[in-house]
This record gives structure tokens, sequence and C-alpha cells, in this order.
């Protein structure tokens, strides 16, 4: 009975600290304002996601710029030249930078859903174009663009919750951990066991972040610019969990070593 009660027990460590350890992924790179900066920042480089964000842009600036009459016959050529050109435009860095951290606060501090805004970027080309048309061009003061519906909000709030609860999960790893080892027969085998489920729970959790980018291609999204941009942010998260992987898995092979010498070393006590 003291067997099972210390499996069932590490197991529930094992669970706990695979959900702490994806928890605490999420507040650092999705729910934190840094962390999403950070981990969507490649995207400004990503071909196939500018590709896409060259045309919203161009179809953003069109409805979002007053151009004065005279210039309004050659407006749309001036448009795509510099929608073209903007990566390429010294402030284009900083510009992303500030849309990433715009649609972070839209995304999780707005009433929708993933939403994106755009005006940094909009106000690069604006200037651009500005400059080209020989005249002031008001950029606007918000560019949004929706990735998806409102029905995405309770998954938005769900992360949220998720992402808030890691400190609380890993203590309930830490004190399943504990009472498994206080009720173990052999504490040597319980720690054991538990490295080695820590190591299956870590290596079946790294091949489902590998697997991001085709679970992010199955819902359907709004716009083909939403379908890049979810598919080229998956991308980029699943290398970064990956990545938290590694020291977990680490500790994982530790704990399993441990736990076979402390067992080793009792047993040949015992054999005395």
């Amino acid at each position: 009975m003291r067997t099972f009660g210390s499996a069932i027990l590490g197991f529930a460590a094992v669970l706990l600290a695979v959900a702490a350890l994806c928890s605490a992924w999420l507040a650092v790179n999705v729910v934190s304002e840094d962390g999403f900066v950070s981990l969507g920042q490649p995207l400004g480089t990503n071909e196939a996601f500018q590709q896409d964000l060259a045309e919203e842009l161009g179809a953003q600036v069109t409805n979002s710029v007053q151009l004065p009459d005279a210039v309004a016959s050659f407006v749309q050529p001036l448009i795509t030249s510099a929608v073209q050109g903007v990566q390429s435009l010294p402030g284009y860095p900083q510009a992303w930078d500030e849309t990433l951290q715009r649609s972070h606060a839209q995304t999780f501090d707005g009433d929708g859903g993933v939403t994106l805004d755009l005006a940094p970027v909009v106000g690069l080309v604006t200037n651009e174009l500005g400059s080209a048309a020989g005249t002031d061009v008001q950029a606007p003061e918000q560019s949004l663009l929706e990735l998806g519906g409102a029905d995405q909000r309770s998954e938005i709030e769900l992360a949220v919750k998720a992402a808030n609860a890691w400190p609380f999960l890993a203590l309930g790893a830490g004190i399943a951990a504990v009472l498994a080892l206080l009720v173990a027969r052999s504490r040597g085998a319980a720690l054991a066991w538990m490295g080695a489920g820590a190591l299956l729970g870590g290596g079946a959790l790294w091949f489902a972040a590998g697997s991001l980018p085709s679970f992010a291609a199955r819902p359907a999204y709004y716009s083909a610019l939403a379908e890049t941009f979810a598919a080229a942010f998956a991308a980029e998260a699943g290398p970064s969990l990956q990545a938290w992987m590694i020291p977990f898995l680490l500790g994982a092979a530790v704990i399993l070593v441990l736990g076979l010498l402390i067992r080793a070393v009792g047993g040949r006590r015992a054999r005395r």
C-alpha cells in the first residue's frame, strides 16, 4: 500500500512539475510584454510573414491616410513602393518592436481576440509616402488588424490564468514529491521513479513543442496574414519551449541517477 501511494504521489509530482514548466514559460514568453516582444522579433524578418504583411500594410495605408486630390492619381504606386521598402528603413526594427508592444496590449488588455496594431509600421510607410509625394501625410494613431474573432477571448483569458498558476503548480509538485519520498518503502526507488517519470514527461513535451507549427495550422483564420502570423509565431515558440526543457531534462536525469545510487548503496548495507 505504501508503494502504491508513493507511486501515485510521484506521478502527481511529475505531472505538476511539467505543468509548472509550461505555465512558467507561458508567463515569461507570451503573457509578459517583454517576452512576447522578444519571441515575436524574428517575425520582422520572416519572409513569408512579411510578404503577407506588405499586402495588408498597403490596404491599411490606402484606407487610413488622407491625401490631397493633386496626388490621388499616382498615390497607389507610391504606396506600393513605400511598403516594399519599409523593411530596409533604419527605423523599422524599432517600429516592429513597438508594433508588438501595442499588439500585446490590444490582445491581453482589450476585449477582443488576437489583434495587431500596425500603426508604428504604417507610420514609417506614410513618412516615406509623404517624402515621395512632397506633402505631409498624417499617420493614424491606431491601425488595428483582428487575427481572430471575439471567441478567442476565452482562450486568451485561460492562457493568462494558466500563466499565473505556475507558482502553485511548482509548490504542488514539491509537496507531492516530498510526500512520495516520505511514504515510500525505498526512497531511492521513489526518487529514481520520479526522475524517470520526469524524463518521460519532459521528452513528450519536447516533441509536442516541436509540433506547435502543425497545431497552429489547424484552426481557421480570418486572413492569410493571420494564418502566417500564427505559423511563424508557433515556429519561434516551439524552440523557445524546448530550450526551457533542457535544464528540466538534465535535472530529471540527475534525480534518476541519484535515486539509483541511493538504492544501490541501501541494498549493499542491507546485505551486510
